[in-house]
């Protein structure tokens, strides 16, 4: 999860923690942070198969993050969602085009964080299923 908003990091890890999501978290402030839990001197393993990201914050570089995940050849296939309290349409054209998974609203009110999680965790166990019958 790429976010700045420490209070979103903070519902985050507490939803994980509510629904028992036993998905690994990393998260990072920023977007070099990310490429560097991608592919520097931080490097995670296993690659991320899910990353979230806000590409609406101000100073944020995320778009040209989701540019340099699309172009990389081990990096292209993570799936990635954009989440994001603003509605910034051309942010939002910019990335669909660059196929992410899901453009989706942070959940504002508060509760709504774990029912935000909850579809993400279903939709990730679906994945997990298909790449097992594979």
């Amino acid at each position: 999860m790429i976010d700045s908003d420490k209070i979103d990091v903070v519902s985050t890890k507490n939803a994980f923690s509510t629904l028992c999501i036993g998905a690994m978290l990393h998260f990072a402030e920023s977007e070099n942070e990310a490429w560097s839990l991608l592919q520097g001197d931080h490097k995670i393993s296993p690659t991320p198969k899910i990353i979230l990201i806000d590409i609406n914050q101000n100073g944020s570089s995320g778009m040209e993050l989701l540019h340099k995940i699309r172009n990389h050849p081990d990096l292209k296939s993570i799936l990635v969602f954009v989440i994001t309290k603003t509605n910034n349409e051309e942010n939002k054209v910019a990335a669909l085009n660059l196929n992410i998974a899901g453009y989706l609203r942070k959940p504002v009110e508060n509760g709504s964080n774990i029912d935000f999680f909850s579809r993400l965790n279903d939709y990730w166990n679906i994945i997990e299923f298909a790449s097992e019958k594979k």
